[in-house]
């Protein structure tokens, strides 16, 4: 009858330790933690993966990495016998974890990516070509800001109206299917699972992204609720089919699990749009 309470905290660069209580029955517990180095920790599991599969690698998964055997150049890299080679999924199943679990990491690798495909290199060089592709959307990207990729950025600003721009266009795209099926849906999935009740009438007709975002308000001792936001599509219980953005701005809140209720607030307005309208 112990209540919920799991803590994960790091003891050192390669170690992580899980406490707490999971009551017998609950439903699966999903925590995520931001490893440090990132390419530490890829080269750990390459290695673990290669000893699984029955290959003896003379490096320990834990230890530091040595340069001192590697190739140096690519046309040493270009002899060596190609032993495996990792395809990465179609772009849509990346936009699937971005937008349905509202994974920032890999958000953060969207103007890095819009640069490598056009052979440049630098964020700020990704940033530009997402100008002239918002641009090119019908997107007034004089009315908006950003500073990276995933909206943590304070330079990151936009408006309900360029929000709904972009929707509008979506519909009209080649991958409007996948940008669609790729949003979490109200009381279903992604990050919308709870934002409605089992009962909803609209329940599975709200395709939309949430966004969080807060500070600490350290001599208030509580929080800053900079925004919290829902935008996407409703199939309306008239069948019209609706694109919205509804935004909450500077909010104070005691705790960042308040945020909670701030989502439920949205949840339900959007349910008022989708019995009105």
């Amino acid at each position: 009858d112990a209540p919920l309470a799991v803590a994960l905290r790091a003891v050192g660069p390669n170690d992580l330790v899980l406490s707490g209580r999971i009551p017998q029955g609950h439903k699966p517990l999903l925590r995520v933690y931001e490893v440090p180095n990132a390419a530490a920790f890829t080269r750990s599991l390459l290695i673990e993966a290669l000893e699984r599969a029955g290959v003896t690698v003379d490096a320990s998964p834990l230890g530091a990495q040595s340069t001192a055997n590697l190739a140096q150049t690519s046309a040493e890299t270009s002899r060596l016998p190609q032993v495996a080679e990792l395809a990465s999924p179609p772009f849509a199943e990346s936009a699937r974890l971005i937008l349905k679990v509202s994974h920032n990491l890999h958000a953060s690798t969207l103007p890095l990516l819009i640069a490598a495909k056009h052979q440049k290199r630098t964020l700020a060089e990704g940033l530009a070509l997402q100008h002239d592709v918002l641009a090119k959307l019908g997107v007034e990207v004089d009315t908006i800001s950003f500073g990276g990729g995933a909206g943590g950025s304070q330079a990151d600003c936009v408006t309900p109206r360029a929000t709904v721009q972009l929707l509008r266009s979506m519909r009209k795209h080649p991958a409007a299917m996948a940008y669609r099926e790729a949003l979490p849906v109200l009381g279903v999935d992604g990050t919308l699972a709870e934002s409605a009740p089992a009962d909803s009438p609209a329940r599975g007709k709200v395709q939309a992204k949430t966004g969080t975002y807060f500070w600490e308000n350290t001599m208030n001792k509580r929080f800053l609720l900079t925004s919290k936001a829902l935008a996407g599509y409703i199939t309306t219980a008239q069948n019209r089919e609706l694109a919205f953005a509804l935004f909450v701005n500077r909010a104070h809140i005691e705790k960042p699990s308040e945020t909670v209720n701030a989502g439920k607030a949205l949840g339900r307005i959007a349910e008022a749009i989708y019995l009105e309208h």
